[in-house]
């Protein structure tokens, strides 16, 4: 395991993405898979992360990748250590410290807190931090892998692809984005992010990287 580094209504929330559902033509499968959730629009897909919860559903829809207006989660292959020990100091001390916030147009502000086994910064180092390794492997990089982790994440809240988020069952919703380095290349073989966030508690749940291009 990699060292730790130093509202909206349920409601409101879930008749929004359901008009998300219907207009974008979008549905999500989340099943579960272990500890590589990949949530999938593709037919009887099924998918899931133990620790993100236990719903299930199933739906249909086509993946979307790089339609346009969807935006692309850009990594710089250099640049600032994110979030910062600053930020990572708090989390010894608060586990509902914030590591990052988020302006979403479905969510409004959706925080990042430094979290738990089961969510937030916390779940994604204990479970995902190797996901996000395998992102940088190949390519010549100093970033950290919470610094393409963080990158992704801000990119699929903030401007997520063409009919996203739907819902993901339990009280969630599911965003997702294209992932690539600022040279152009593609991460390989996971070339895209989902990221779980709760609708009730307007948190981020998980985040990892994925080769599916919807939720």
């Amino acid at each position: 395991m990699p060292p730790k580094r130093s509202r909206s209504t349920l409601t409101g929330v879930a008749a929004a993405v359901a008009a998300v559902v219907v207009i974008g033509g979008f549905a999500l499968t989340n099943a579960r898979e272990g500890d590589n959730a990949v949530l999938s629009a593709a037919p009887s897909a099924t998918a899931t992360d133990p620790a993100d919860g236990t719903g299930t559903g199933t739906g249909t829809g086509t993946a979307s990748g790089t339609d346009s207006g969807s935006s692309v989660a850009v990594i710089a292959r250099s640049g600032p250590d994110l979030p910062g020990s600053a930020v990572l100091d708090r989390c010894g001390a608060d586990a509902r410290a914030s590591v990052a916030a988020y302006d979403t147009a479905a969510l409004g502000t959706v925080a990042m807190q430094c979290g738990t086994s089961a969510q937030g910064y916390e779940h994604i180092r204990v479970r995902h931090s190797r996901d996000w390794q395998g992102v940088l492997a190949g390519h010549t990089t100093q970033r950290d892998w919470d610094d393409a982790m963080l990158t992704a994440v801000r990119t699929a809240l903030t401007n997520p692809q063409k009919g996203l988020p739907v819902d993901a069952g339990d009280g969630k919703v599911c965003y997702a984005a294209p992932v690539r380095f600022d040279d152009g290349s593609a991460p390989s073989p996971d070339g895209f992010v989902k990221v779980i966030v709760s609708a009730t508690t307007d948190r981020v749940i998980t985040a990892y990287p994925t080769r599916d291009s919807d939720c």
